[in-house]
């Protein structure tokens, strides 16, 4: 009998532990008008002037978006042929690919002007899969040269986190 209560406090103190340790707390959250499917959105800091967000919509459509923000005029668009490389701590890569072109918007800023591009990339259920169990340690993608920067561990480990939480609904 003290077996089977001691085995029980132990499960339940693990499952409880499990239950607080995947806290899911989104960006946003609601319901898109043409379909009625929920939608989740994350959004986590990448690199000092990039964004990163993690988007699930219904139950299997995964998506991401960068808001990309380089100092000056950029002649160049950002098209189906620009890769986004998420390079994970496991040496895996994760490639986006755009699903459209985008143009740049340009901004007046403090010390002149930017453009701003917004592109999405179709996501499988694998690459969520990939991001959940290992850390983007570096973000490259190509424009008119290749840019690139690494992660924050603090965002690495939010991506990671919110992965995980769109997979598990």
């Amino acid at each position: 009998m003290k077996t089977l209560l001691i085995s029980s406090l132990l499960i339940t103190g693990f499952l409880a532990t499990q239950a607080v340790a995947q806290d899911c707390k989104y960006f946003k959250e609601g319901t898109l008008k043409a379909t009625g499917e929920a939608f989740k959105e994350s959004r986590n800091v990448l690199v000092k002037t990039y964004f990163f967000q993690l988007r699930k919509e219904g139950a299997s459509k995964f998506s991401s978006s960068m808001d990309i923000s380089i100092p000056g005029t950029s002649a160049y668009s950002i098209t189906p042929k620009d890769t986004l490389h998420l390079q994970l701590e496991n040496d895996e890569v994760v490639k986006l690919v755009p699903d459209k072109v985008y143009a740049p918007t340009k901004r007046a800023a403090m010390n002149g002007t930017t453009s701003q591009f917004t592109p999405t990339y179709s996501m499988t259920k694998e690459m969520l899969q990939k991001l959940a169990a290992s850390p983007v340690v570096k973000v490259r993608f190509f424009l008119d040269k290749p840019i690139e920067g690494a992660t924050k561990k603090t965002e690495a480990e939010a991506i990671m986190k919110m992965a995980g939480c769109m997979l598990m609904e």
